[in-house]
């Protein structure tokens, strides 16, 4: 016999004022002051070339961390709508989702078909945050924006020049004579 399961009320995330408001349903769940915020790793399958490849985000803050799901609204409202922000604090972080060690800490397993029970909203320890990321790649400080440019130079038929006044010309750094 089949058992109905509970569907939970997704959590959902927004801009007020100078904060990141956390709800579930009607009821405010987290507040995190965009001040105290020191890092924002974000761990995304692909290459992470788009807000879609954003599987979570993990904000570092003062005295905790922060786990946010992607389905929360994280990428949209919080982070792609408030690029020119984030750019001035030069703390977005990225990191594979497949190099993340998935502790129990977040309920989440390294296996994919055992993720579906991670929790789109969790406080962390600094030192459990830490451990995700313990033997990860992560790359950074860069926005959006530099990494779609980073992508551009990536897939340019020649790396390292560009076209300038219709010729190619060498755009890697040179020492100085």
């Amino acid at each position: 016999m089949w058992t109905r399961r509970t569907e939970q009320v997704p959590v959902t995330t927004c801009w007020r004022a100078d904060e990141i408001v956390v709800t579930q349903g009607a009821a405010r769940i987290d507040h995190l002051r965009a001040g105290d915020i020191e890092r924002v790793t974000l761990i995304h399958a692909g290459a992470g070339e788009s807000p879609g490849e954003v599987r979570a985000a993990l904000f570092e803050l003062t005295e905790r961390a922060v786990w946010l799901g992607a389905t929360s609204g994280i990428t949209g409202s919080v982070l792609f709508e408030r690029q020119a922000y984030w750019s001035h604090r030069d703390c977005i972080y990225w990191v594979r989702e497949g190099s993340v060690a998935w502790p129990s800490a977040v309920g989440a397993t390294r296996w994919p078909f055992g993720r579906a029970a991670v929790a789109q909203h969790q406080t962390l320890s600094r030192a459990d945050a830490a451990l995700l990321f313990d033997r990860a790649a992560v790359t950074g400080p860069h926005t959006w924006d530099q990494r779609k440019q980073y992508r551009i130079e990536r897939r340019r038929p020649f790396p390292g020049f560009m076209s300038h006044h219709g010729r190619a010309v060498d755009a890697r750094p040179t020492a100085a004579v």
